[in-house]
């Protein structure tokens, strides 16, 4: 429920609700104030703008959200009123671990001691890298097909992730302000979805 937003009365001071247009208790013209943006009105202006890795850029103003997958690349568009539901999926980066099958398949065919070792911690990296970098996909479903946008892979717990999440958490605001549904992506202890 939105709080109500009071104004003084430039004549005689006291608080009067906003949009009431003149005092109930001397009648003098109230000022302006702005209103609270009701539940399921449309945001007006820019209400989303988020700098993702590897150039990625999502931006979300009006009824529309815009990304742009790379630097160079033309944004893609999706107008907001066409939208189903929402939802963000995120999947260990596999792959990396080709990397450890790479250097597994090689591994039964080198004799010298240090390349098998060498062999063996790339293999140990690509399990590493698989388990700590993410990659994240924002999915827009219009009800006649869905929308993925690759927002890019991230490490857990770094800064870009934190940026990611933060988008997520102020685009999930806005659509469910218009009664869209939004799928919250899996937590920590759940398998991830793809």
């Amino acid at each position: 429920m939105p709080t109500e937003v009071l104004v003084m009365c430039s004549r005689c001071g006291r608080p009067q609700r906003a949009g009431a247009g003149r005092c109930a208790a001397c009648g003098a013209v109230l000022p302006d104030a702005p209103l609270p943006l009701r539940t399921g009105s449309p945001v007006a202006g820019p209400f989303l703008s988020a700098e993702l890795a590897g150039g990625r850029v999502l931006v979300g103003e009006g009824n529309r959200l815009s990304f742009r997958p790379g630097a160079s690349a033309t944004p893609f568009l999706f107008e907001l009123p066409g939208l189903r539901r929402l939802s963000l999926v995120h999947r260990p980066r596999y792959e990396a671990l080709a990397l450890t099958v790479g250097a597994l398949g090689v591994l039964p065919f080198v004799q010298v001691a240090p390349a098998r070792v060498l062999l063996g911690l790339l293999a140990l990296v690509g399990v590493v890298l698989a388990l700590l970098v993410r990659r994240y996909t924002l999915v827009l479903d219009s009800g006649q097909g869905e929308t993925r946008w690759d927002l890019g892979p991230v490490l857990r717990g770094s800064p870009m992730e934190l940026r990611v999440r933060t988008a997520w958490r102020t685009l999930t605001d806005v659509v469910r302000a218009r009664g869209i549904e939004v799928r919250e992506p899996p937590s920590e202890g759940s398998a991830p979805r793809a």
